[in-house]
């Protein structure tokens, strides 16, 4: 379950007391610290690390005097106070760099983490989501955080766009494919394959190539690597659309999994347990 607390150094307490609850029967519980620096945070990245750091390890220290063992997952998504709009700024480069920081800072406590990743203020899907989901996501990835949130999301992470959690994704692959780096290894350095194709050959037909391809080669499902021409007569299509496309087709063709009729049962029987305890 996941519980932010509220900046500078504040934690609700019924959200509190709903962590303690979710703690003792044994769920993890996020506790996920939003200073903005510059307005709930010090304008410096390092003082808001540390307010959200105290805020994190406030509560993971209720936590475990209540239940001691219990399993806390290290959150963060410290965005910047941008001072031109008086807006939270997620997605810009220091959303990227506070987010890997928080993951070395989990790391050091021996904790798994949750930070803001691949996040943008753009309204719409277009350049702009794509920058500042690469600016935010790529640091963490990088710094080994546990899990990344922010998929789909634009306007600052108050709406989701489909055809963004496809977009999104492409460009998740295409971190963690750089993140995977090169493998150097008899395999990989291929001398008795560069031996046998020779000056001037190719190594298309080479069972070498189709063995290693996938693993080594990152393969696009929205990226157009066509030639200009091709591109022009399939309709000259932008990404947004190609992915509007491939979601409509998802869309009509997925079929969900229903989940079993004695768990059906037991959901509908919480809500309306909840919805009678919240009239009351």
């Amino acid at each position: 379950s996941l519980h932010c607390t509220s900046a500078p150094l504040q934690m609700d307490g019924n959200s509190m007391e709903a962590a303690l609850e979710f703690s003792k029967a044994g769920i993890p519980v996020m506790f996920f610290g939003m200073p903005q620096p510059g307005a709930t945070g010090p304008v410096t990245l390092a003082g808001s690390l540390v307010v959200n750091n105290a805020e994190v390890l406030g509560c993971l220290t209720l936590t475990q005097l209540v239940c001691p063992g219990a399993p806390v997952i290290y959150g963060a998504g410290i965005a910047v106070f941008d001072m031109k709009t008086l807006k939270r700024a997620g997605g810009g480069p220091e959303h990227g760099l506070t987010g890997a920081a928080a993951g070395e800072l989990a790391r050091y406590y021996g904790m798994p983490s949750i930070v803001g990743g691949f996040v943008s203020t753009a309204k719409t899907p277009g350049a702009q989501a794509c920058y500042e989901k690469f600016a935010s996501g790529f640091p963490p990835v990088f710094s080994g955080c546990s899990m990344i949130a922010g998929i789909g999301l634009l306007d600052d992470c108050t709406t989701l766009a489909f055809e963004e959690i496809l977009i999104d994704a492409e460009i998740v692959k295409i971190v963690f494919r750089i993140a995977q780096g090169i493998e150097v290894n008899d395999n990989t350095l291929a001398l008795d394959i560069i031996r046998k194709v020779g000056p001037g050959g190719n190594f298309l037909a080479e069972r070498h190539t189709l063995q290693n391809l996938r693993r080594e080669h990152f393969i696009p499902e929205l990226t157009d690597r066509r030639s200009f021409e091709a591109w022009i007569k399939d309709g000259g299509k932008d990404l947004v659309r190609i992915a509007k496309e491939k979601v409509k087709v998802i869309l009509q063709t997925h079929q969900v999994q229903p989940l079993e009729k004695d768990v059906q049962k037991e959901i509908k029987r919480i809500i309306e347990r909840a919805e009678k305890d919240l009239a009351t």
